[in-house]
């Protein structure tokens, strides 16, 4: 029931579609989407590398509309790209039709990868993973589709981010406006109680509707619980990056950027291996 309403909701509104007004499916619409994305974030071209991969046969896990795989297509990479969402797979294929490139899309779960074994040189899943009930079983089946070797790209919400604590307290504020709940002393203290018993209660919510109000599922991982996600891989390694909000005054996005990101970004961005049979541990 949870995978059928993260289906839904994404189905409704591929991720993208909300920042642009043109009609969807247009060349415009395309291009408003590929210049809003890499503009908000700026960091994405330099931090995974797209013309690094090419001859590399490339999985993107969630693709959406497919902006980020283009990116490695144009440079020569050779794609695939998979979703929940009909309708964001629909629109993958229109966007590369319009540039003329070649790329298989499917709609498929992340949890049940429709690939033989070692398919892929690289999978990459971008703001994703965070999404799916059972991320457990997502990442067997990327490292059950990677080559001896090969790589994975990811981005998860980052629970120590500086996003999370602190519009953490401001959902509650809101949640309580909402509520009418501190016009007398005797309902702050309940209230106050209540929000204590709930502990990480409220971060939950916070992070859930970052992506829109009635998301049915969005989660955050401290790098301690990535690293126990990633116990079949090697060499795993972070950088926290943060998107530009485009409501703050230039400067704090300036500051946001440079000093305040690489230690509590919002962008958990992972980079790690799949062992080769030489080193794999002994039993």
């Amino acid at each position: 029931m949870l995978k059928e309403q993260v289906q839904h909701y994404w189905d409704q509104q591929p991720c993208g579609t909300q920042f642009t007004e043109f009609p969807w499916g247009t060349p415009e619409f395309f291009a408003d989407v590929e210049r809003f994305r890499y503009t908000v974030q700026p960091f994405m071209h330099r931090l995974i590398g797209f013309e690094r991969y090419k001859g590399k046969r490339v999985l993107e896990v969630g693709c959406g509309l497919a902006t980020d795989l283009l990116q490695f297509a144009r440079h020569g990479a050779c794609v695939t790209g998979i979703d929940l969402s009909p309708q964001s797979i629909r629109l993958a294929r229109q966007r590369f039709s319009l540039e003329g490139l070649p790329g298989e899309f499917l709609v498929a779960d992340a949890e049940q990868l429709p690939f033989p074994n070692a398919s892929f040189e690289v999978v990459y899943s971008f703001g994703v993973l965070h999404h799916t009930p059972n991320i457990v079983q997502a990442l067997a089946e990327i490292h059950r589709v990677l080559i001896p070797g090969g790589e994975v790209i990811l981005m998860l919400y980052h629970r120590h981010s500086i996003h999370v604590w602190l519009g953490t307290p401001l959902y509650i504020a809101r949640t309580l406006r909402r509520q009418q709940r501190l016009r007398r002393g005797a309902h702050l203290w309940r209230t106050l109680v209540e929000l204590l018993q709930r502990g990480t209660w409220w971060q939950t919510e916070w992070v859930r509707i970052y992506d829109g109000e009635t998301n049915p599922l969005g989660r955050s991982f401290s790098r301690r619980e990535v690293r126990a996600l990633l116990h079949n891989f090697q060499d795993v390694r972070f950088h926290l990056c943060d998107p530009v909000r485009r409501r703050f005054p230039r400067w704090i996005n300036w500051l946001n950027q440079r000093i305040v990101a690489p230690f509590a970004g919002f962008y958990l961005l992972v980079r790690a291996r799949k062992p080769t049979p030489s080193q794999y541990s002994p039993p």
